[in-house]
């Protein structure tokens, strides 16, 4: 078993006073920290010294004491304190975000390609493109820039930050079977900072779990569908990656045994029957739209809002397709609720277009699969908010990682990460 060390203990209690204040919408007194940490009012006063300090907080005011006597100093994020990159890597574009400290957004930018490109194109294009976006900033961003972090579909082992397997990029299979990139260490030697990988749903749970919706609540699923089908998971009020990074799979569950062949390899995914690329394919095998049963990504969405037209002026065979969309969609994400329990679930992703087509059959689908004691009880929301807020998550990985160094990351079992690359023992500290 895995025990934190002291110092390991202190980096974990700075991250949670820093995690409290960025969260935060207001400044935060030394009394209110120790009430939101647990820590004790010694404890909070000697982090925030050390943040001080190191000017990762500033003091901006103070308030009347409560209790009557000295007024309250009240702290806040120093958001020019250091500078990070997000990146959303999709398979038709790429969205680069710049943050500061305290995860507020200050640029964007978008450029297309043409996925999948081999991870060597991939690292030289990501670099390129993002020190074209720095060179537009000023020189105090660019040398406080303390690192990048990397969203994209797939299977991500963020730990090791190496992508197993994407659809972005052309994976060369090794001897052993196993088909890996490195991608985090590749970029991280071309852009001389920190850079981290991640799955991009869970960016978006993260970016959702930090700032959106979903602030404050212990338990979400957040549900993306675009091209294909992603789940991030907050578990206990922390993002849950497990094993390798591969919980929360949802697009990979098998739904039909020998059904539809999958990228990922494997056959009868719920990917292949709910995705943009499926209900495209669906729509193309019974001669409603045209093309060919492989359409090109940067056809799909095309193809997807000719078919929505279709159904939405009456074609019945049209309309079919988006409701088994929906209830195949409603039906699994019950089942999930069934078996996390979130409170919460948010679906996401340029998916909306057609949601009006498929989310009556999605809603009902759904309920009819929750037990019980879930009915009417947790909320489902439906919404698209652009790729800038999936480059944002990506930017609050690096915070986040920032804060909180990956020795503790791996040694706290909350994280869901395994220490043994066998996966039979996980770290459980006594106490954290």
């Amino acid at each position: 078993m895995a025990r934190l060390q002291s110092r390991q203990i202190s980096q974990l209690h700075l991250y949670q006073v820093l995690h409290a204040v960025r969260l935060s919408a207001d400044p935060l007194s030394q009394a209110q920290i120790g009430d939101v940490t647990g820590l004790s009012q010694a404890a909070v006063s000697s982090l925030m010294r050390r943040l001080l300090e190191g000017g990762a907080l500033i003091e901006v005011g103070a308030r009347p004491s409560l209790a009557g006597g000295r007024r309250e100093r009240e702290f806040a994020i120093n958001p020019s304190h250091a500078w990070v990159v997000g990146v959303k890597v999709a398979l038709h574009q790429i969205t680069i975000a710049l943050s500061d400290f305290a995860g507020g957004v200050h640029s964007t930018a978008k450029l297309p390609i043409n996925a999948p490109l081999t991870a060597a194109a991939l690292v030289r294009l990501l670099t390129r493109e993002i020190n074209k976006f720095l060179k537009t900033e000023a020189d105090s961003v660019r040398q406080g820039l303390a690192g990048v972090g990397v969203a994209m579909p797939g299977f991500i082992d963020s730990m090791h930050g190496e992508v197993l397997w994407s659809p972005v990029l052309k994976l060369v299979a090794k001897s052993n079977g196993a088909a890996a990139e490195p991608l985090s260490a590749s970029l991280t030697e071309a852009l001389s900072v920190p850079v981290f990988i991640e799955n991009d749903a869970n960016m978006l749970a993260l970016a959702e779990q930090w700032f959106g919706q979903a602030a404050r609540t212990a338990n979400v699923a957040v549900i993306t569908l675009e091209h294909g089908l992603g789940l991030g998971l907050v578990i206990n009020g922390e993002l849950y990656r497990g094993h390798l990074g591969m919980a929360a799979e949802l697009a990979h569950l098998q739904i039909e045994v020998d059904g539809r062949d999958c990228p990922c390899g494997k056959q009868g995914c719920l990917e292949t029957y709910v995705s943009h690329q499926a209900v495209v394919r669906q729509g193309v095998q019974a001669g409603l739209i045209k093309g060919s049963d492989a359409v090109k990504f940067g056809e799909v969405l095309t193809a997807l809002k000719a078919l929505a037209n279709l159904a939405r002026s009456g074609n019945a065979k049209a309309r079919k397709i988006f409701e088994d969309q929906g209830r195949l969609l409603g039906q699994w994400t019950g089942n999930m609720v069934n078996l996390l329990a979130p409170q919460l679930v948010l679906l996401d992703g340029d998916g909306t277009i057609a949601a009006d087509l498929y989310e009556p059959a999605l809603r009902k689908a759904m309920t009819q699969a929750l037990t019980l004691p879930h009915r009417n009880r947790v909320q489902l929301v439906v919404r698209h908010q652009g790729d800038e807020v999936w480059a944002r998550g990506a930017a609050s990985l690096v915070l986040q990682r920032l804060d909180e160094s990956a020795a503790v990351v791996q040694a706290v079992s909350r994280h869901g990460v395994d220490l043994n690359t066998d996966g039979l023992s996980i770290g459980r500290p006594s106490s954290a």
